[in-house]
């Protein structure tokens, strides 16, 4: 090292000479490139086992950034732990003569250092110890701050450490400084503790709560992870340790509940309003975790809850529908007249996160009991372990204290929107080529305004239809084909956009769609094997569907927030359960998605969700020793609620033919015996002769359950039609639920029932005695699409009584005598009026 200094002194002063003789010329000379500088690379610090072998690179620039061609030399603080060779190349031990043999030597730490004409780069610090084959990462016990298990509000935090072991040797000081992970980098901010007289991270990092849920937390160094992680124990004052807990969490989310205005005073229980289209309302909920710790502001400088990322939904988006980027806060929007409801939830995978994991700590019910009563006497009311583990949660009523009366609510805020209905969009079809290959038979689409008393150009389909169906925000169209499904963007027909979008190899009929218009279902019932495609498509054009094996699947729905889709499968006799997130949910199937609940008493035809997502409705009908049914399952576990201590089963006098759940608003009427309609989510269920109102009442919840919510069914009311036997093609309620429109097949008028009066009151009669074929309603209840028997559209107005105001006819495509497709027998019978 002395003759290495010597020799650069040397060549400064030769430097020095040269530069002060070409000062005596003519040419002023420029600045000495001195290095400004020195950059060694890595210049992170390093861990590496005993023996290794690795590179180091440096170069010099000056002090303006011009890079300088000089020797670079390597130097090392501790030669015993580490030696560098002279072209950067370092072993973790002692170089032969030759640098070529690395033998390991001492375990330590050392500072590699690249110096150029007198100029140092920053040292790397490298850390040389024996090789790691196991790091455990556990959190700390930290004098005079408090135990914070067994999960932390949202912005507390606690310190985690993590040791590094070498054939059961701990060898964590000689490694060096940790890498932190989470397996969900939402739930926790990890904030490594740096030794300030080094500057370099220690084995220790700050763990801070943030998004509500359930993670790993991983330490990794030496290219070894943790594959551990356990809460600090301790022992509590009758001496008794604190359970094994192998998981990090930010406490759940255990509550939700809704009010109308912006500052969540809960002053007072508003949740209904009724204003005019075009204008907004403000919702906020109020989120409280299992600790108590809630998103109001408080004195004593406690937790306040704040960004949880909350999914707000809209049963009808077209009528009121959240707007923005909401989190505990929302602007609900108003753009057309009808009724709806809005609600938000704590769902999965961005709330609540993990779920549906079971951490093992708390995967046996001894394990939760034991955890349960370790901890209850330090918790709210009511604390269960087994509210640590993630679950979704819904929005709920709040428990009133006797003598008060209880809150009767739905968990959603519903909305009566007023204004003039406007002349709904409509897609036409027919299905008349369904059967048909599409080189033997072909079909075409309109798409109109009902207003403009035409149906406009006729567009060809690339397949023919056997169903059809609008997103709930009518942006887009589903389609369904025995050869060949497909997207349709109404907004496209008439420009130089295709208006079709190929949805992979998928075929069958579209049963349902989801809230936000992505998703899909289709049922293939006549391929083999028969299967259930969920289709997903984004904003961007791309599409991806899963198959799923279930046979004869009849109906569908997704669950507002879109976690979940209920199928009924087996030609209704079975529910199945699909979620992104866990496995296919179903009766008979393999490992853990089996579940013998979800065999249905009879065969399901229709499936509708609560107004806050919680439950989920499914209409069954008799099998022979069965009655025909509602039952109510719960959205979060998949489990039949419960009505008080039994199943939320109702039995129906006859089989369903049509469900439909309304808005929270107060229906006024009776049934067909005068008894008054309570208020509560109501439910209809039409049949072949009438229609069947159930009420129920989401209750607050109940602490220290997976499933806090449960539901209280009122004994079912009947409504009698009068009518005889009908064969429903479809039923709809006005915007204020104050009448039912019943359209039945050999039927040439809309049978109109008023709750008030309590009776069929009138009949909407169809122009040229007309019956019914299908028919579809606008969203603003004021007008009611219906494909005729005489293969006209009639335009149905509701208003004034109602009337048949418009009989649409489509002319016969070019050169052919069919109005809907060639070669076939086709007439109109298939239409979606766009929400």
């Amino acid at each position: 090292m002395g003759r290495s200094r010597s020799n650069v002194l040397g060549l400064a002063v030769a430097i020095l000479s040269l530069w002060g003789i070409g000062g005596c010329g003519s040419t002023k000379a420029g600045p000495p490139l001195f290095p400004g500088k020195v950059n060694l690379t890595p210049n992170n610090n390093l861990s590496v086992e005993l023996g290794a072998t690795f590179g180091f690179s440096a170069s010099a620039q000056t002090s303006s950034g011009t890079n300088l061609a000089v020797t670079i030399t390597y130097s090392s603080s501790d030669t015993s732990v580490l030696n560098v060779a002279p072209n950067g190349f370092a072993c973790a031990g002692h170089w032969d003569v030759n640098f070529t043999t690395c033998t390991p030597g001492g375990t330590g730490v050392a500072q590699v250092t690249a110096s150029a004409l007198g100029a140092s780069s920053v040292p790397t610090w490298v850390f040389v110890h024996p090789p790691v084959d196991n790091i455990i990462v556990t959190g700390v016990l930290l004098n005079n701050v408090p135990v914070q298990e067994p999960c932390l509000s949202q912005s507390q935090s606690m310190t985690v450490e993590a040791h590094a072991f070498s054939q059961g040797t701990d060898v964590t000081a000689s490694v060096g400084p940790f890498t932190w992970s989470a397996q969900n980098q939402a739930v926790v901010t990890l904030t490594p503790l740096v030794n300030t007289a080094y500057n370099f991270a220690t084995n220790q990092a700050t763990a801070t709560a943030v998004t509500p849920g359930m993670t790993q937390i991983y330490a990794t160094a030496s290219g070894v992870s943790s594959s551990s992680f356990q809460q600090p124990q301790y022992k509590n004052s009758l001496n008794v340790t604190s359970p094994v807990l192998d998981f990090f969490e930010t406490c759940p989310i255990q509550t939700i509940t809704l009010e109308l205005g912006a500052t969540a005073s809960q002053q007072t229980s508003q949740t209904s309003f009724a204003t005019s289209k075009g204008t907004s309302q403000n919702a906020t909920a109020v989120v409280t975790d299992i600790m108590g710790n809630t998103s109001l502001p408080n004195t004593n400088n406690g937790v306040v809850l704040t960004k949880i990322p909350l999914t707000w939904t809209g049963t009808q988006p077209g009528v009121v529908t959240p707007t923005g980027t909401c989190l505990q806060s929302c602007t609900i929007s108003t753009p057309s007249p009808g009724s709806g409801s809005v609600t938000a939830s704590c769902s999965p995978p961005s709330c609540n996160v993990g779920f549906p994991f079971v951490p093992q700590s708390l995967s046996t019910p001894a394990a939760l009991n034991t955890c349960t009563n370790f901890f209850k006497g330090l918790f709210p009311v009511g604390f269960s372990c087994q509210q640590l583990i993630p679950a979704p949660v819904y929005a709920t009523v709040l428990p009133t204290p006797p003598p008060l009366p209880a809150v009767i609510g739905n968990g959603a805020i519903s909305g009566l929107v007023t204004g003039l209905p406007s002349a709904p969009s409509v897609l036409a079809t027919s299905t008349g080529c369904a059967q048909q290959t599409p080189t033997n038979c072909t079909t075409s689409i309109y798409s109109f305004t009902t207003g403009k008393g035409n149906p406009g150009p006729e567009n060809p389909l690339p397949a023919s239809p056997n169903s059809l169906l609008f997103d709930p925000a009518g942006d887009k169209a589903f389609m369904g084909s025995n050869f060949g499904a497909l997207l349709i963007n109404p907004a496209n027909f008439g420009t130089t956009n295709n208006p079709y979008t190929g949805l992979n190899t998928v075929t069958g009929k579209v049963l349902t769609t989801s809230n936000n218009g992505t998703a899909a279902v289709f049922s293939d019932t006549l391929h083999s094997p028969n299967q259930v495609y969920i289709v997903n498509s984004s904003g961007a054009g791309s599409v991806s569907a899963s198959a799923l094996n279930i046979t004869q699947a009849v109906t569908a729905a997704f669950s507002p927030d879109g976690m979940k889709t209920f199928i009924a499968g087996d030609g209704g006799s079975s529910l199945y359960i699909f979620s992104p997130l866990q496995a296919l949910q179903g009766p008979g199937l393999q490992g853990p998605g089996s579940n013998p609940q979800l065999t249905l008493s009879g065969a399901a035809n229709a499936i509708a969700f609560s107004p806050n997502n919680a439950f989920a409705y499914v209409a069954e009908s008799s099998n022979g020793t069965t009655s025909a049914n509602l039952t109510a399952f719960n959205t979060c576990d998949n489990q039949i609620a419960i009505d008080g201590s039994a199943p939320a089963t109702v039995a129906l006098p006859a089989n369903p033919l049509f469900m439909r759940v309304l808005p929270g608003l107060h229906l006024e009427g009776h049934d067909s015996s005068g008894i008054p309609i309570p208020d509560g989510v109501h439910v209809l269920v039409l049949d072949a002769t009438g229609f069947d109102v159930l009420t129920s009442n989401i209750s607050p919840p109940s602490p220290g359950t997976l499933c806090p919510q449960l539901l209280t069914f009122k004994p079912a009311q009947r409504v009698e039609l009068g009518q005889g036997l009908l064969q429903p093609v479809n039923f709809f309620t006005s915007a204020d639920d104050s009448q039912l429109y019943v359209v039945a097949a050999g039927h040439a008028s809309i049978l109109v029932y008023d709750f008030g009066v309590g009776s069929v009151t009138s009949g909407i009669e169809l122009a040229g005695n007309a019956t019914p074929v299908s028919a579809d309603m606008s969203v603003d209840a004021g007008t009611i699409a219906i494909a005729g028997s005489d293969g006209l559209l009639h335009e149905v107005s509701t208003g004034l009584g109602g009337s048949d105001q418009v009989q649409l006819s489509f002319p016969n495509l070019p050169n052919y005598l069919n109005p809907f497709c060639t070669f076939g027998s086709c007439t109109l019978n298939l239409m979606a009026v766009r929400p």
